[in-house]
Order: structure tokens, then C-alpha cells, then sequence
């Protein structure tokens, strides 16, 4: 009984010992460092008119004319097909093969859902939007 005194006295000064030594790793502890995320940037793709130098093709203004396809109407043959174009500053108009559509753009093929052009032999592709109705959808009128 003599020794409990004793050891009560020893296991409260660790206990001590350990609070105190928490406390002050606490207050001496350096702040932390706030987190630096990597900023990332999107890379932009080269135009394809750039791309067409590479090859031999001419980068103009003629290029980047905005050409929207509002319909076709297919004939069972392709040269009686009809394409429904529309250029910014024209009319809309409807265009078979081989019909200029503007300077140096010609219509090479009309498909079911797009519409091959070619300007300076450099050839694109235009589809129809996606709202559009599809093919199989589409209605036959009978002819007079």
C-alpha cells in the first residue's frame, strides 16, 4: 500500500509529460500549405485550311465560307437528286450535281444525309442536321 502513492504520482507525470508534448508539437507544428492545382489548358486544333497548304491546297477566304444543307430530295437517279443549300448573304436554294454554288464551290455528290462539295479540288462533306428527318422516314409522292 505504501507504493501506490508512488505509483499513481509516476503515471500522471507521464500523463503530463504526454499532454505537454502533444501540445507543443501542436503550436510549433508549421502551417499548412494550401494545395496548388496544375492548371491545365485546352490545346485548339489547327484549322484545316492550314492543314491544307501541307498538301497542296490553297488557305482563302473561299475556305471558310459557311455552307448550311436545309434538305434533299432524292431521285432514284443521282443526277436528278436535289440538294437545299443556303449560304450567308444568298438565298436558299435548291441545287442538283455539278451546280455551282458559289465561285469555285461546286456540288460533286448528293447523299441520303449529306452532300460532297468541291472547291479547288479540295473536297468536304455537309450533313444534314440531326433533326432532320431520316430516309427511311421520308414521304413518296406519286408521279402526275
Amino acid at each position: 500500500m505504501k507504493r501506490l502513492p508512488i505509483a499513481l504520482s509516476f503515471v500522471l507525470f507521464l500523463a503530463l509529460c504526454a499532454s505537454l508534448t502533444y501540445w507543443l508539437m501542436q503550436w510549433t507544428a508549421p502551417g499548412t500549405r494550401p494545395l496548388i492545382m496544375p492548371v491545365t489548358v485546352e490545346r485548339a486544333l489547327p484549322s484545316i485550311s492550314a492543314a491544307a497548304n501541307l498538301f497542296g491546297g490553297h488557305a482563302d477566304a473561299a475556305a471558310t465560307v459557311s455552307v448550311q444543307l436545309s434538305g434533299i430530295i432524292m431521285a432514284t437517279r443521282d443526277v436528278d437528286s436535289v440538294a437545299i443549300i443556303g449560304v450567308p448573304g444568298k438565298p436558299v436554294r435548291a441545287l442538283r450535281v455539278k451546280a455551282e454554288i458559289i465561285e469555285g464551290l461546286t456540288i460533286k455528290q448528293i447523299k441520303p444525309r449529306s452532300v460532297v462539295l468541291v472547291e479547288r479540288g479540295v473536297e468536304r462533306e455537309v450533313r444534314l442536321p440531326d433533326f432532320a428527318p431520316s430516309p427511311d422516314k421520308a414521304v413518296s409522292v406519286p408521279p402526275k
